[in-house]
């Protein structure tokens, strides 16, 4: 589980990231990322229902999350990040979805600058 202070959970938070981050993305999802303030690094999920039913979304959600927990410290801090799988998540495998996640953050900036150098 992705520990408590590193969600973001609040609809405005969500909406303002989009509206004003950067973006990259490819047929699996699209991250936006958004530089803070706060020295907290936060992290968001939306799969809406083109995606699939509710166990679909469900487990595209598991696995994006556990993907992300396992990265925090390759992640920068001070940003708001939000991933926003694309229904062709629905077939992906959890390496699919690890690798479109890694790829997002790079092209983004999200990694720190010495895990950028090593992948």
């Amino acid at each position: 589980m992705l520990p408590k202070q590193h969600r973001l959970l609040r609809t405005r938070d969500f909406t303002r990231v989009r509206r004003r981050g950067r973006s990259a993305g490819d047929s699996l999802l699209v991250l936006y990322v958004l530089p803070v303030r706060s020295p907290d690094l936060r992290v968001g999920f939306s799969v809406s229902k083109r995606v699939g039913k509710a166990v679909t979304r469900n487990r595209v959600k598991r696995v994006m999350r556990e993907i992300a927990r396992r990265d925090l410290g390759k992640m920068r801090r001070g940003q708001d990040l939000v991933f926003i799988a694309r229904p062709a998540a629905a077939q992906a495998t959890y390496a699919d979805l690890d690798a479109s996640m890694a790829r997002a953050l790079g092209k983004t900036g999200a990694l720190r600058a010495e895990e950028t150098r090593h992948a």
